[in-house]
């Protein structure tokens, strides 16, 4: 019996979702994070494609953690981008309460400028959202991500403590402190910003090289995920690891396809490098727990 509830971003399977459920099925999974299927991402999604995709998940024993959508990775400066963002929010929720999930996995905007000059009018685009998340209960999850103002942890956090709302919360993804240009430590540093406002966590894992940041299989990058899972034990973490696997073993994502993830061209080689990365972190559980 796993130490955690471990899930899997399909997609970084397959965009096949019978292909990833088979996958979570093998290693034992219990959740699914759900990002692009067949080619297609969240937000366009029919209603009758999420019926079918509810159905698929529900006949095998599964359920839906978390929805990864693109919510602002766009400009803040733009107000037709924001309003096309705010229609993928709320479309993203009708679709989260009809898979059964309450987190909705979201950004803090491509970065053009210093991030504290930009926190004011940050900070007032998430209070424009709290209303209709208060009204459906649901958890803006805010990742921390090199391409988007708040590039880590320490910054996810002065977001939150400014808008001060239950309902946006902190994804804790430590591999991505690794591509953040201000290099921070992914553990124990990042953890000690966010631990407790985290509602759910990525796992992936990176090396930092002269030619940039090469993605590898979980505990076998600069990430402390040795440390992070004892700690979690610890501080009795009761929420869902999910894998985001994040690098190929016969090729190398490119840069668009970290930024945008999403797609058949973005899954090609997950499966193998998938099936490294929870047998690796699956090496790791073992290891704390003898």
């Amino acid at each position: 019996m796993s130490l955690f509830q471990l899930g899997i971003i399909t997609d970084e399977v397959s965009q096949s979702l019978e292909e990833a459920i088979h996958f979570a099925l093998q290693h034992d999974m219990k959740v699914l994070e759900l990002r692009s299927i067949e080619g297609h991402t969240i937000q366009t999604w029919t209603d009758e494609q999420v019926e079918s995709i509810k159905a698929l998940i529900q006949q095998n024993g599964l359920s839906v953690c978390a929805l990864s959508t693109p919510i602002f990775k766009c400009h803040l400066n733009k107000p037709e981008e924001l309003q096309e963002h705010i229609a993928i929010l709320h479309r993203s929720i009708e679709i989260a309460k009809r898979l059964g999930t309450s987190i909705i996995r979201g950004f803090s905007f491509w970065a053009e400028e210093v991030f504290e000059d930009a926190l004011p009018a940050i900070v007032e685009q998430f209070n424009r959202i709290l209303p209709v998340l208060e009204k459906e209960n649901i958890i803006f999850a805010l990742e921390f991500d090199p391409s988007v103002y708040a590039s880590n942890a320490n910054k996810v956090r002065m977001i939150l403590d400014t808008v001060h709302s239950p309902n946006v919360m902190a994804l804790y993804d430590p591999g991505n402190d690794l591509w953040d240009p201000f290099e921070e430590i992914p553990y124990p540093d990042g953890y000690e910003f966010l631990k407790e406002k985290i509602c759910h966590i990525h796992l992936k894992d990176a090396v930092r090289t002269p030619d940039g940041v090469k993605g590898v299989a979980i505990g076998k990058g600069e990430v402390d995920y040795p440390g992070l899972l004892r700690r979690l034990i610890k501080d009795r973490y009761e929420g869902y690891l999910v894998v985001e696997t994040h690098y190929r073993l016969q090729s190398e994502l490119t840069e668009e396809q970290l930024k945008r993830p999403a797609g058949y061209a973005f899954s090609e080689g997950g499966l193998a490098a998938s099936r490294e990365c929870v047998e690796s972190l699956k090496q790791l559980l073992e290891g704390i727990s003898t």
